[in-house]
C-alpha cells in the first residue's frame, strides 16, 4: 500500500483516509467494484485527484486500506503467548463479530458483487493472510506430523471457509454451532503437536 500504515497519521491524514474509505464503502453498497472509478470517489469526497494519489496508487490500493480498516479489531495482541486452540477460537470469534456487526454493509456489498468475484475474494484473502501470519507465529515452535506451513494453511483456510459459509452463503449458524463445526473440521491443533524443546529426535547408530 502506498500510505505507510506503520507511521502515526496526522489528524488531517486521519480525516482524509476516513473520507476515502467511507466513500468506497458507500459506493460498494450501490454498484459493482468494477464500475467505481477514482474520479467518482474524489467528487463524492470533495477532494482533488492529487490528494487521492498522495495516499493511494489506485482504487485497488484504496480497497486494501478498506479491508485494513475493517480488520483492525481482528488482530490478537500477544497471540504468541496463547495456546494454539485459543488463538484459533479467538480469531474465529473476532471474524464472526466483524461480519455480524457489519451485516448490513456485507449484505449491501453482496447485492452488487458476486461471492466468487474479485472484490469478495480480495477481502477473504486479506483475512486469510492475516490468519496465516498469526498462526505461523503461534505454531512455529510446535512439531506436527505434517509441515507447520501446511497446518497453518489448513487452519486459516478452514476458518475462512466456515465464515464464508455462515455470512456470505447465508447459512444461519449460532456461535455455539460454529464452534462445534470448527472443532469437527479442525480437531484440536494443541493435541496434535508437542513443543520442539521436549521432542527428542531419533538417534541413528550403526549396526
Amino acid at each position: 500500500m502506498k500510505y505507510d500504515l506503520d507511521k502515526k497519521p496526522t489528524r488531517g491524514a486521519q480525516r482524509t483516509l476516513l473520507a476515502f474509505s467511507q466513500t468506497m464503502f458507500q459506493l460498494l453498497a450501490q454498484k459493482p467494484f468494477e464500475k467505481i472509478n477514482v474520479n467518482e470517489i474524489c467528487q463524492l469526497c470533495n477532494f482533488p485527484r492529487a490528494t487521492f494519489y498522495n495516499y493511494f496508487d489506485d482504487k485497488y490500493d484504496l480497497i486494501n486500506y478498506c479491508w485494513y480498516v475493517l480488520a483492525e479489531k481482528v488482530h490478537i495482541e500477544e497471540a504468541d503467548q496463547l495456546k494454539p486452540n485459543e488463538v484459533v477460537i479467538i480469531y474465529f470469534d473476532r471474524l464472526y463479530d466483524l461480519f455480524e456487526n457489519n451485516s448490513q454493509l456485507v449484505l449491501a456489498i453482496l447485492r452488487h458483487n458476486q461471492i466468487s468475484g474479485n472484490l469478495v475474494n480480495s477481502f477473504t484473502n486479506y483475512l486469510r493472510n492475516l490468519a496465516h501470519k498469526m498462526f505461523l507465529e503461534v505454531f512455529g515452535n510446535l512439531h506436527f506430523d505434517v509441515p507447520v506451513e501446511l497446518m497453518v494453511d489448513h487452519c486459516s483456510s478452514t476458518i475462512l471457509l466456515l465464515i464464508e459459509w455462515i455470512f456470505l452463503k447465508k447459512q444461519p449458524t449460532t456461535r455455539k454451532q460454529a464452534h462445534h463445526y470448527l472443532a469437527v473440521l479442525l480437531g484440536d491443533p494443541e493435541t496434535t503437536a508437542v513443543q520442539d524443546s521436549t521432542t527428542e529426535k531419533p538417534t541413528h547408530t550403526g549396526a
